[in-house]
């Protein structure tokens, strides 16, 4: 009958151990001096060596010679707490262990998981823990010490294991697979290594999955790749390059490639950041980069500074833990590209500023596109260029027309503030969007609801996601209002022109109409229209600084008026007919003074 890798190659002495040296050194100096304590707590991760140390120790106590065959011992009791963690167990435990050994010298009770205990089984072993008959010998191992009561943790001699470092690791599975004469790449037992997050037993669990899988009977990088839902190493630098490059559309591409390739988007993230390390190192001691692909990793760190990879870093590390919280982690990662994209740059500011014309010099460009950013790089330039956002829009031009030459740095600007944009792509700012409300039609928008679904279905895999996650929520005769569920979303689909141009195509198509589009958030559509209604009433609407959206100047004049009068007066039945224009019979009216 087969057995598993990781109990065909448990550890049967301390000599077979794979790291926790100090730990295995101690205890066997223990059992030299014959200073054995009563009751031991291992504490670590899973898969480091916990249980199987408690053996070999419990064995040695016993001295029971390792060439035995015997898996089990009537005097050396083991325990699972997850299953028996009440009170009557540990009171059962307790009565018993009064008894004498049956085989060897002491009773050795190893009790696994032991955090699961209940509060009243942690009280009845307690005293048994403090002072136990001679003949008995405690070892707990748990991998949540945190939640051991301190007064059991003053009572045990306690062993903090740690994860095993990935070169030993991939020494035991090379010693593994020689022994049981399987030919292997070095490559792959790395990716296993890594996969395992420090744990050996994770990793020959990987390892036999490996082998049962291979059709060659060696074990491949590309078996261990689809087994770990690791991605190669030039699919994760290809994404970053993308990103960084600010090109948007090729990186939702090669997200969903890695997403038909069965690839795991919290373990691209993960390895994303173990990469973004690397890249920061090969500057400083690229001696300690072991990747395989270390000519691919120098030359992309070449092309950006440090201080770029750190932005990353913390945008990675943002959207990992957000990943982990979401049953739709892919969702985070091509938020995160919007992100990478929208705040790094390419080169450092000395090099900006060097480029820098005069302002004078300078002449505004139409087809510019600046669209609101979070980037707080603009911070750290120099007082001349901080103060001529006009020059910074002329190297944003020149900057995309060439590729070669620096990302301008963007100066953050009012959200009641209109970037600059093309006519081509859609508009993002808040004017935009009351001008198509000013102008909307009820009917206007349902031509648009019942044609969406066809328009969604019509657009290709790499921005199908833009598509999916957003509705039209308000039209005019020449303009739209498209609402998404991320701010980020918004922001990637006005900087996609693909998509843009793919949905004006085929809204002109199917209804005739060419739209000026404007892309906004849910939360922002959902303040627009309720500060729309205020304004139609004239009531006073506040400033963004208290999360309401400010009305146009030309609008401003209006907000100062008194509230409206009942709903009996003619103000008020325009301003119940301009909103049911707009929002059509969802519109209740209600009297404030009942």
């Amino acid at each position: 009958m087969y057995k598993a890798l990781y109990r065909q190659y448990r550890p049967r002495t301390f000599s077979d151990l794979v790291g926790q040296t100090v730990i295995a050194q101690t205890l066997e100096n223990a059992l030299k001096s014959n200073k054995v304590g009563h009751a031991y707590l291992f504490a670590g991760p899973r898969g480091t060596g916990k249980t199987s140390v408690a053996k070999i120790f419990a064995r040695e106590i016993e001295g029971i010679p390792e060439d035995t065959d015997r898996e089990s011992f009537s005097d050396i009791i083991e325990i699972d707490a997850a299953s028996n963690n009440g009170v009557d167990e540990i009171r059962n435990l307790r009565d018993a262990a009064n008894y004498a050994p049956i085989e060897y010298q002491f009773k050795i009770y190893i009790i696994d998981e032991v955090h699961m205990l209940s509060t009243g089984a942690f009280n009845a072993l307690l005293k048994t823990i403090e002072e136990p008959p001679a003949q008995v010998k405690f070892i707990l191992a748990t991998t949540e010490p945190q939640k051991i009561p301190a007064t059991i943790l003053s009572r045990v001699q306690r062993f903090d294991f740690h994860r095993i470092d990935v070169d030993q690791i991939v020494k035991r599975l090379e010693f593994v697979l020689d022994d049981q004469k399987i030919a292997y790449d070095p490559a792959a037992l790395k990716i296993v290594a890594n996969a395992s997050d420090g744990g050996l037993r994770d990793a020959l669990s990987i390892l036999d999955q490996a082998v049962a899988i291979t059709k060659t009977g060696r074990v491949e990088l590309d078996d261990v790749f689809k087994i770990t839902g690791t991605s190669p190493i030039d699919q994760q630098i290809g994404f970053l390059q993308h990103a960084l490059e600010k090109q948007t559309a090729k990186a939702f591409k090669d997200i969903h490639k890695l997403l038909l390739d069965g690839k795991d988007p919290i373990r691209f993230a993960e390895d994303l950041l173990v990469l973004l390390k690397n890249l920061m190192l090969i500057k400083i001691a690229p001696e300690l980069v072991s990747e395989n692909a270390f000519n691919q990793i120098e030359n992309l760190s070449k092309e950006f500074s440090n201080s770029v990879f750190e932005q990353a870093i913390d945008d990675v590390s943002d959207n990992l833990m957000k990943m982990k919280q979401t049953t739709r982690p892919e969702l985070y990662l091509e938020i995160l590209a919007v992100k990478i994209a929208s705040r790094l740059k390419k080169v450092d500011q000395k090099a900006i500023q060097a480029q820098t014309p005069s302002p004078a010099k300078t002449e505004m460009s139409s087809s510019a596109v600046l669209v609101n950013s979070n980037a707080s790089s603009a911070e750290s330039m120099a007082s001349d260029f901080d103060n001529h956002p006009q020059a910074q829009v002329d190297i944003a031009e020149k900057n995309e027309k060439s590729n070669q030459m620096p990302e301008s740095t963007e100066k953050p600007a009012s959200q009641n503030e209109e970037p600059l944009e093309s006519p081509s792509l859609a508009k993002t700012d808040d004017d935009s969007a009351w001008q198509v409300m000013e102008a909307a039609v009820k009917s206007e928008l349902q031509a648009v609801k019942d044609a969406w679904p066809d328009i969604v279905a019509d657009f290709d895999e790499s921005v199908a996601m833009l598509a999916e996650n957003s509705e039209p929520v308000a039209a005019s005769q020449k303009g739209l209002i498209i609402s998404f569920n991320h701010p980020e979303l918004a922001e990637a689909a006005a900087r996609t022109p693909h998509f843009v141009a793919k949905l004006s195509e085929s809204l002109l198509d199917l209804l005739g109409v060419k739209y000026q589009l404007v892309f906004i958030s849910e939360a922002d559509w959902v303040t627009l229209r309720k500060n729309y209604i205020l304004k139609l009433r004239g009531a006073k609407i506040e400033d963004k600084s208290t999360q309401e959206t400010q009305l146009p100047n030309s609008t401003q004049s209006e907000t100062s008026k008194a509230k409206a009068t009942p709903a009996e007066s003619s103000e008020n039945r325009d301003v119940v007919d301009k909103a049911k224009k707009l929002f059509g019979d969802i519109v209740k009216v209600k009297d404030e003074n009942k």
